[in-house]
């Protein structure tokens, strides 16, 4: 008992001293390879930035945006209607005792208008009126140029 080792009672194997906690590495080892497989797997690589899938317009034809002018629609209240100006070329008077047929007669003079100037329902319109013009007459011109499809549509409020 001398050389460190103890004797089994049945006296066939000597018997180690226990050295204290030994750290396995092996296992280790494997959970440090799962754990790189995982996040080299689940990375996202960024793409190169000096990739930019657009194509660039050739050089012979030039495209300037241009910017629309907006239709403008006066609205002026008399003492038996509206007058309505569209952009100083047409000029409709609404009388509220026939109501119907002039917004009609606008609705025309609008489309005309439109035609004359190569305008599109896309194209904006604004309406500016005078103090004196009920909501009601309002409502119903806007309501004229929405049917139409018109809806940039701003309101000067000068």
């Amino acid at each position: 008992m001398s050389d460190g080792n103890f004797q089994n009672p049945a006296g066939d194997f000597p018997l180690r001293k226990k050295r204290g906690f030994v750290l396995q590495m092996t296992p280790m080892i494997d959970v440090i390879f799962l754990l790189l497989t995982f996040f080299l797997l689940t990375a996202n690589f960024r793409t190169p930035e000096d990739f930019l899938p657009i194509r660039l317009p050739d050089k012979q034809a030039p495209q300037i945006p241009s910017i629309i002018e907006p239709l403008s629609i006066s609205i002026a209240a008399t003492q038996t209607g509206l007058q309505v100006q569209i952009a100083d070329l047409n000029a409709v008077a609404i009388e509220n005792a026939a109501l119907e047929r002039g917004l009609a007669n606008f609705a025309t003079k609008l489309k005309n208008t439109f035609e004359s100037q190569q305008r599109t329902p896309d194209d904006p319109v604004e309406i500016s009126c005078t103090d004196e013009v009920t909501w009601d007459h309002l409502v119903k011109i806007y309501n004229i140029l929405n049917a139409m499809g018109i809806e940039n549509i701003t309101f000067n409020l000068n």
